[in-house]
This record gives C-alpha cells, structure tokens and sequence, in this order.
C-alpha cells in the first residue's frame, strides 16, 4: 500500500514505534490482567494489595495460581492478543477455527483458553466459515439481542494501524473483524471509537477535531437499508431466552467454579487510608476532547437502532451505573455513561452480571488513555501504575487490560514501554514477526487491497 504525503506528522521510526507499541502494550495488558481475571475486586486486594504484581523482573506480590490460572505459563498471554490483524473475513473466519482446533505452532500448539460464549457459539454455527456475519447475527437473534460483549473489542485495536490515514478502510476493516464474531451494534461502534482512536494517535493529529459525517457517509458504514430490514425481521419473531442459559448465569457458574479451586495464602498489606491512585493524573483535555468527538461522530451506529428495552431509563441524578439494563440499552445516555465515567471504580468491572460487557471495556481503556502523561516524569511508569490499577479493579481483567494497553502503547511507544515488563513476556519473536509483517505490507506501494463489501 502507497502512504499519501503528509499522512502523519510522525516520521517512520515513529510510526513504527507506534505500531510496536499498539501491539506489546496489548500483550503486557493481557499479561498483567490475566492476574486478577474472573476475580472480584475485594478478592484482587487481599491477594495484591495495591501492587505490584510480580512480573518479568519487576517484584511485587506473586501471582496467584488457580484453576483459571494455572493454564498459563509466567509470562503468557491470553486470546485476548492472538488474534489481530489485517482483514478478510473469510479469511480470518478459518483462521479463527484453525486456531481453536489446534492452536498456534509459534505457541507450543497451546488450545486457546477462555473463549467466551459469544465466539464460542458463533463458532459452531454450521455455517460460520461460509458466512460468519450472517453465523454471528444469528447467535445473537438466538440469544434475544443480548449478547453485547467485549470478545471482538480485544481484538480490533491494532486494526487502526494499517491504513490509519484512511478513515473510511480503518472503519471497513474494523467492522469487518467485528462483525465475524459480534452482531450487537454496540460492539461495532466500540470498535470504531477504538480503531478511529488508534489511527490518530498515529497520524499525530489528535489536537484536530474531526467533522461531521454526511448522511452518504453514515449509509455506507451502516448499509443503513439492509440493517433495517433485518432488525424489522427480527422485531416479529418470537425468541425464547429459555432455549439457552443466559449470559449471567454462564459467568456466575464458571467464577463459582473456580473460585473452589483457589489455594489460600498469606493476605497482602492493604494501607489505609489508600494512597491516591491514577486520579492524580488529572486528565488530557486534548485527548479527552479527541474522544468526545469520536464518540459523538459515531454515535449514529446505535441510534439507528430501536431501542427494545421495556424498563424504565435510569435518573439522571444517580451516577451509579445501572448493571440491570446493561444488555438492552441503545441510548447515547447509556453509551456517554461508560465512555465518560468518573473514576475506575464507578465502573463496577467485577460485577458478575456484567463482567464482559463491551461498553465497561471500553470505558476502563478511554478512562486509562485519557489521563493526562504530559507533566509525568516517566511514562514507563505511569503505563505500569494505570495497568497495575486497572488489572486491581478485577473483573475480565486480561481484556480490559489488554484494550487500554494497546491504547496507552500506541500513545507513549513501545521504546516508552516498562521494558521489565516486556522482558518479562513470553513468545515476543511471535509478536515481532507479525508487527514485522504487518509493517512490510505497510510499507509495500505494490500491496493491493481485496474489496470486500463492509456487510455481508
């Protein structure tokens, strides 16, 4: 692919620092978190207190190992970053099935761990390598429209790399890799925000407030008339939740199940009171504007679509975010809750109800890139005290961590990155083969696209 001149206002070295960052701050995200995954809040600091967690050469309090744990070596990292890419969805839908059948080689051939009911259902729809954006629609129509998670979020973010120039092929590509796995349009825009915010984090012109689409644009990333037609479709059929186990009761089953499995040890020291955390910060104006205007640009991706929840809208006055509605809300009030939260905490990322949901996900990652670095007197470790702080708030930890690593890398670079920490991974010749072929079809002016409508 050809770059267009003045496509950043990085020079090469940097854009590719960049990219490496995107990428290692993912996986290091992936690691940390895989500490606390599944667990509450409370149970993270008695076992971590308030860090650190014992990783690479860094010391702290050692991970503790049970059955959900004990399934990785020291240094892993989860599915969360094995998966990324440029895009065909065909062709990413056998890949996807190849790696869960057989795993990785450049991995030891290790089965995949974790793989959450959304993608795991999808996968076994009959028709998923011939058609995974129709398999995936309907597993979510089976599931009564609530199936809003965040497997398809952890896997997008380096999507806003290859052509982080071109708006409309960043979108493109990032709905296609979505839309494999994850039909809830809250899943799709997640995504975007994401991707949209990666890109120009890489163009180096997050100070420019991007304009409004035209409604030609809206239609295109929507295929507004052909969405419309099947969400009418759907509205007069009649689905019973009964067929299948809902997602609450699936994650309360597996978080009982392993926490029978967990082995006691000593309790960490927790000071009290708690020393201030990330809030000390204070945030980014420049980067907190940046997402407001993404968010309000894309926003249309869910408002285009009927709202089908029968409860009552939360007050207004009450900042405490309503889990009971957190499947069924397609509001902008709902979306601006998570993306603009008042602290980690407000979140309530341990909630088991709600612990996979993709707008809890996202929220946690712009919350973590939105702090403000610039009078920081060293990034590296203001990247381990954000990700140490997040992996604590507990949760689906390795995912959350792996969104906001990406988006923390690609901001600071991976030369910024805490390199006790990227010592500390495993299988990092893996990771640089694919940033290193990833880099050469960026760089490759002979490199042709393959066209591929944006909804199947």
């Amino acid at each position: 692919m050809e770059w267009p001149e003045n496509a950043s206002k990085f020079n090469l070295d940097e854009i590719y620092d960049k990219l490496k960052g995107c990428v290692y701050g993912a996986a290091i995200g992936d690691a940390i978190g895989l500490a606390t995954e599944f667990m509450s809040k409370e149970k993270a600091r008695k076992l971590y207190g308030i860090g650190p967690i014992t990783f690479g050469t860094e010391k702290g309090y050692e991970f503790y190992i049970d059955r959900q744990r004990e399934r990785w070596n020291d240094g892993d990292w989860t599915d969360d970053t094995a998966n990324d890419g440029i895009f065909n969805s065909r062709d990413f839908a056998m890949g996807l099935k190849k790696w869960v059948d057989q795993g990785f080689p450049e991995l030891d051939n290790k089965p995949p761990c974790g793989i959450g009911l959304t993608v795991g259902s999808v996968l076994n729809h009959p028709q998923f390598l011939k058609k995974p954006h129709k398999s995936a629609w309907d597993i979510w129509i089976q599931y009564d429209r609530n199936m809003a998670a965040n497997g398809a979020l952890m896997r997008t973010s380096i999507l806003g790399v290859p052509f982080f120039w071109d708006e409309k092929q960043v979108i493109k590509q990032t709905l296609q890799a979505t839309k494999v796995t994850h039909a809830d349009p809250r899943c799709g825009l997640s995504s975007i925000i994401l991707t949209s915010l990666i890109s120009r984090l890489i163009k180096g012109n997050v100070q420019d407030i991007p304009t409004d689409l035209t409604e030609e644009d809206k239609k295109e990333i929507l295929n507004c008339n052909k969405m419309s037609k099947m969400i009418e479709k759907v509205k007069h059929l009649n689905h019973s939740s009964s067929k299948s186990p809902s997602i609450n009761e699936l994650w309360l089953k597996r978080r009982k199940r392993s926490s029978q499995l967990n082995k006691p040890r000593e309790p960490a020291i927790i000071p009290d009171p708690l020393p201030p955390g990330i809030e000390l910060f204070g945030v980014d104006p420049v980067m907190l504007a940046l997402i407001k205007s993404l968010v309000d640009r894309y926003k249309f991706i869910i408002l285009n679509i009927p709202d089908t929840s029968q409860e009552k809208p939360s007050s207004k006055k009450n900042k405490k975010i309503d889990s009971s509605r957190l499947q069924t809300d397609l509001s902008e009030e709902a979306l601006k809750k998570y993306c603009f939260p008042e602290s980690l905490a407000s979140l309530e990322l341990d909630e088991p109800s709600s612990i996979g949901y993709v707008y809890k996900c996202l929220g946690s990652a712009l919350y973590c890139v939105t702090r403000n670095l610039n009078k920081v007197e060293n990034e590296s470790v203001a990247f381990k005290k954000i990700i140490t702080e997040l992996a604590l708030e507990a949760g689906d930890a390795d995912t959350n961590a792996t969104v906001a690593g990406a988006l923390l890398g690609t901001r600071i670079g991976y030369n910024k990155l805490p390199k006790e920490w990227v010592e500390g991974l495993k299988y990092k010749t893996f990771l640089d083969e694919k940033i290193n072929n990833l880099w050469k079809i960026m760089s490759n002016s002979d490199w042709v696209d393959v066209k591929e409508p944006i909804i199947d």
